[in-house]
């Protein structure tokens, strides 16, 4: 992706040129296909610019959110993990501890989210399970309808202090958290989507002004020497500030001269009568 640090650079460059540009309209328009490109160079510069801003919107606060929502999963969760761990060890079942032994705070701070949430999910059917608590609400009719039922999880909660209302905490935290981590990851996939387009028109920009603005520009390096030189040093400024692999193709005006120079001897005088200036638009 686009460094940020990079993209900017690029746009005060871009901005540059188009500002000397702008500031030589008369010059640009003496050649229709130079005022043409400097019009899509314009109009490329500010889509970039409205992307560049859209790029800048503040996550901070939604994930922020995220956060606070992962910490209370993570600590209900945890506070059953406790609970069910002791009980495992009073009852002694082996294979409940074994399942158990290594869930710690710090292994679930270390959770991926979706291990987190998938983590969370089992140990609240573990603890509803043991608990003897009623999962659907067929199953909670008739369990409130057994008064067997009700003395096994009354026992329960007396003994481990583990209550329904715990439970259906862990279940709230878990959606809670679920919402908050889908709005994150969709504000960071608008993000990339961001940095996708902004790297494309980027490159749309390198090539305008390599192709075509530079070569136009060059035209006027005899006529209107003070305009191409300062169009030149802003140019030459410009890919200095960039990192180097992104000069491939950006131009070299050492090498345009050269190419200017090296055309000439190669170019046969026609013999058409008169001296007819060519169409340049």
């Amino acid at each position: 992706m686009e460094n940020i640090r990079n993209l900017t650079l690029k746009m005060d460059g871009n901005e540059q040129i188009i500002s000397l540009l702008s500031r030589n309209d008369a010059i640009v328009k003496m050649v229709s296909k130079f005022q043409v490109a400097v019009e899509e160079l314009n109009s490329k510069q500010k889509k970039l610019e409205y992307q560049h801003a859209l790029l800048g919107k503040d996550l901070s606060p939604i994930e922020k959110l995220k956060n606070d929502r992962r910490k209370e999963l993570e600590d209900r969760t945890m506070t059953a993990v406790r609970i069910m761990q002791v009980f495992a060890h009073d009852k002694e079942k082996s294979k409940l501890q074994a399942k158990l032994f290594h869930i710690t705070s710090e292994y679930i701070q270390n959770c991926l989210d979706m291990e987190l949430i998938k983590l969370s999910k089992n140990i609240w059917l573990i603890a509803n399970k043991h608990g003897g608590y009623a999962l659907t609400f067929i199953d909670k009719i008739k369990s409130a309808l057994n008064p067997e039922n009700l003395k096994i999880t009354a026992k329960f909660e007396k003994e481990f202090g583990l209550n329904q209302d715990m439970l259906r905490n862990i279940e709230d935290a878990n959606l809670s958290f679920i919402e908050a981590m889908l709005l994150f990851e969709e504000a960071m996939n608008e993000k990339e989507d961001l940095l996708i387009k902004i790297k494309k028109i980027n490159k749309q920009i390198k090539k305008l002004l390599a192709d075509k603005v530079d070569h136009l520009a060059l035209m006027f390096e005899t006529d209107h020497p003070d305009f191409y030189n300062e169009y030149r040093v802003l140019r030459d400024k410009q890919l200095q500030k960039q990192p180097k692999e992104a000069n491939d193709q950006e131009t070299d005006f050492a090498d345009l001269l050269l190419d200017d120079v090296q055309l000439k001897p190669t170019l046969k005088p026609r013999k058409a009568p008169g001296k007819a200036k060519p169409d340049i638009k």
